[in-house]
């Protein structure tokens, strides 16, 4: 619950950095957006395995894209960072738990 809110917040100032003029950012879409995408990630976890990351972020990119109202490069661009970031925070969790 708590890496949906960070990731939530990371997600929000991703687009505020990336696409502030041209984004719609408001904290219920980018809550639906992250829970939507997570729930899926999960899903698709269980039936491909390791390329369910993949699918996650070409889906994020478009949900961006098409809840956000942002072009291709800016919803990549966000993603990229969305994904950088919550690899750090897995790594980060797993240092923290040793």
């Amino acid at each position: 619950m708590a890496q949906i809110a960070i990731s939530s917040f990371v997600l929000c100032i991703a687009l505020y950095l990336i696409a502030r003029h041209e984004a719609e950012i408001s904290l219920p879409v980018i809550l639906m957006i992250t829970v939507g995408v997570s729930v899926i990630s999960i899903l698709l976890s269980l039936a491909i395995g390791p390329f369910a990351s993949l699918v996650a972020l070409f889906i994020l990119a478009y949900a961006i894209r098409r809840f956000c109202y942002i072009s291709w490069p800016k919803a990549w661009a966000v993603t990229g960072v969305y994904a950088v970031t919550n690899i750090a925070l897995a790594v980060g969790t797993v240092m923290l738990r040793r």
